[in-house]
């Protein structure tokens, strides 16, 4: 049985399994079989040490994860291990407080409410009190509840009037869960941890208990449970963590770094194991995350290595454009799947959500299969199809499903009664839902009325001046005096950084993005009434497209958080560019570099066989045109391990000569950008790297309209842009 459980492990990974007592830190690199150390460690405790199973406590992070360790340590003995604790956080902590949390004033059958139970409850009390909820959003409120019971928010980080509204509303928040027997997910650890603090027998049964602790991802953990773990391990100190600070990503999260650095310091007798062997990755792409992340201060130093062969060097590509860009990875990607590698072995990863609408768009005009992991795709997040919707009634006020989805969107004062009545009005009268808003209309009053009426004159104003005005003036109106900009900028202002699972904002810019590129693609000749109902058929005919695709194989698009844990064959790692990835925010802060980097080396570490990192010169995005440098973190590679190719162009001490400048071809070309001023005008024939030959159609300004052959179409490019040259032939 021995030979069993240490089968296929490796010297540290051995070492990690049969030292059994006291606290040891297993050092745990990407990709080093953690899982494997700790399900073998429990397997050894139980048949090698003959510990009972009801004295080992095991905690990971995902409920998935809790349930792989259980089944592979079953794999390996032939006795039961019911009662051994393998479970998260959370879990471990209902089960604690089923069986104590009378001691604190609660009965046993307590009930467990949901995020939307918190938000129903803080509702109810926001009404009690008279807080208006136009002002004061009952979810963010719930949400900022949860993170001051979770010690990732105080109340002086607040500004007024919330301040005092969370003042007020929090201890009967509190109070009202009690008085109903109720606990919230933060409570099954808040509780816990109270009934440790205050009632010592309590704590001294559950040390008794837990002779062994093994605790998974410990630089995921957050101040609560530290603090538990080190409560139940303080006298046996048999704890065993499994954790690795250049993996710590999860900081918005509350998760915090320095328990690592904590753990080093309560319990100064550990032992610290390295497991830097990699079983994931070609040596390369180690070597090259190695030299990154080496530039984070104040980290266990460790160096990642594989035998899984030397492999590919990481291939950095540098566009002239974002859309350069993505058809460079779509043209990688076509060639892999070509020659057998499937889309699933495949991914496309990005610092934030607005980032994958590029991609999106380029899959879906060349049907390629795709989804967007871990997130809504880009067309389906609620602030695009609201907007879509108010734009669908633009173009036809008799929409009834579009004015159903945001006439009260932001709130516009109309309940749901309310709005069953004008239902029932606009179908004895065989009307519209949008005829139905006027003066006369007894169902509307007061204020209700007066936001009805003003959000009816907005639309008919709108149409009315669409041929008078460009569609992204339109656009930027209809955001602005429809109330949804104010209203997520209301949001914004109440709602902590950690509880944006979208930057809503950002997505309704990047939309103003895409209006504009296709814009650029219709005839000359439509009118802006008749280019926006072909725009709206086109998105829900992508719409459609992406139903289908998200079925069988596809290629996936994620964020680098929402990649954690995973692995791919081949990774892109794209947009990464000064301000976009490492984020802007995190450029004053030296603490959310490392973090941002560490989220870099998260993604190098995903990658089994290749990596391709990508950006561009000029990137049109959230609106407007950037021009960003390349990202610190392509620079810290060691060049023996990066390919450069593409428009990079290497830094200089010193000004030289420009030299000339020749045509190569885009995806394997290694050149330095001189910039080339040409002369051109409408009717020039171009030829672009990426799109082939083309007319110039239009010239406005600084930029051109280039009409390419099917299925390219017509492109936006800036004028005197190196990505093409004007021919004579």
């Amino acid at each position: 049985m021995k030979e069993k459980i240490l089968e296929n492990l490796n010297t540290q990974q051995i070492l990690a399994v049969q030292n059994v007592h006291g606290p040891i830190m297993a050092v745990a690199g990407a990709g080093s079989g953690k899982t494997r150390v700790l399900t073998r460690r429990i397997a050894y405790l139980i048949k090698e040490q003959g510990i009972y199973p009801g004295k080992i406590l095991a905690i990971t992070f995902t409920n998935k994860a809790a349930e792989e360790m259980r089944k592979r340590v079953l794999n390996l003995l032939d006795v039961s291990i019911e009662e051994a604790w393998i479970s998260t956080f959370h879990a471990m902590g209902a089960k604690i407080l089923r069986n104590d949390i009378h001691h604190l004033g609660y009965k046993r059958d307590y009930q467990i409410i949901d995020d939307e139970d918190s938000t129903i409850i803080v509702k109810n009390l926001m009404k009690d009190h008279n807080y208006d909820r136009k002002n004061f959003s009952p979810k963010i409120t719930s949400h900022l509840f949860a993170a001051i019971k979770g010690q990732h928010a105080s109340f002086n980080s607040l500004q007024e009037p919330i301040r005092s509204m969370v003042l007020q509303l929090y201890p009967l928040y509190n109070a009202y869960l009690k008085k109903n027997n109720l606990v919230d997910f933060q409570d099954l650890l808040v509780l816990v941890l109270e009934l440790f603090q205050k009632h010592p027998d309590v704590l001294k049964k559950y040390q008794e208990k837990f002779e062994y602790i093994l605790v998974d991802e410990f630089q995921d953990t957050n101040d609560l449970q530290y603090e538990i773990v080190h409560m139940l391990a303080v006298n046996h100190r048999n704890l065993f963590i499994v954790g690795d600070e250049d993996q710590s990503i999860y900081a918005f999260r509350g998760s915090n770094i320095q328990n690592i650095r904590k753990f080093i310091e309560d319990f100064p007798e550990h032992i610290t194991i390295m497991l830097n062997q990699n079983y994931r990755s070609q040596d390369s792409i180690l070597k090259a995350a190695n030299s990154v992340i080496k530039n984070n201060r104040n980290r266990i130093k460790k160096e990642l290595f594989s035998t899984l062969g030397s492999g590919d060097k990481i291939i950095h590509f540098k566009a002239g454009t974002d859309e350069e860009e993505a058809y460079f990875v779509y043209e990688k990607i076509k060639s892999y799947w070509k020659n057998g590698i499937k889309l699933n072995d495949i991914a496309i990863l990005y610092r934030n959500n607005a980032m994958s609408r590029k991609f999106e768009d380029i899959f879906l005009k060349f049907n390629v299969p795709h989804r967007v992991i871990g997130n809504i795709s880009f067309y389906k997040r609620k602030e695009i199809k609201d907007i879509i919707a108010y734009l669908h009634l633009i173009i036809n006020m008799g929409d009834d499903y579009a004015f159903s989805r945001v006439y009260n969107t932001p709130k516009r004062g109309i309940g749901e009664a309310t709005f069953a009545k004008l239902v029932e009005e606009a179908i004895d009268n065989n009307l519209r839902l949008f005829d139905v808003i006027d003066e006369n209309n007894e169902n509307l009053k007061g204020k209700a009325k007066e936001s009805m009426l003003n959000l009816k004159n907005t639309i008919i104003s709108l149409k009315e001046k669409i041929n008078e005005q460009s569609l992204l003036d339109t656009y930027d109106q209809l955001v602005e005096q429809s109330g949804y900009k104010a209203m997520l900028e209301s949001d914004d202002a109440t709602l902590d950084r950690s509880f944006q699972s979208e930057r809503r904002l950002d997505n309704l810019n990047e939309f103003k993005s895409l209006m504009m590129e296709k814009i650029a693609g219709y005839d000359i000749n439509f009118n802006n009434y008749e280019i926006l109902v072909n725009l709206l058929n086109d998105l829900a005919l992508h719409e459609q497209a992406q139903e289908i695709d998200e079925k069988g194989e596809y290629v996936n698009l994620m964020t680098v958080h929402a990649a954690k844990g995973l692995e791919f064959k081949i990774v892109f790692v794209t947009c990464l560019e000064q301000s976009l990835f490492p984020s802007n925010q995190s450029l004053t802060e030296s603490m959310n570099i490392d973090e941002e980097r560490r989220l870099f080396y998260v993604a190098l570490t995903r990658a089994k066989d290749q990596v391709y990192l990508t950006n561009c010169q000029t990137r049109f995005m959230y609106g407007h045109y950037m021009m960003n440098s390349d990202s610190q973190f392509i620079d810290e590679i060691d060049p023996d391990y990066l390919d450069r190719r593409g428009m990079y162009q290497p830094k200089k001490l010193n000004f030289e000569k420009p030299k000339q400048r020749k045509s190569i071809e885009l995806d394997e070309s290694k050149y330095t950008y001189e910039a080339v001023k040409q002369s051109v005008s409408v009717g020039n024939k171009i030829e672009h790297k990426t799109f082939g030959k083309g007319v110039v159609v239009a010239i406005e300004d600084d930029k051109i309209r280039v009409a390419f052959p099917s299925p390219i179409g017509i492109k936006i490019l800036i004028k005197d842009h190196p990505s093409y040259e004007v021919v004579t032939k």
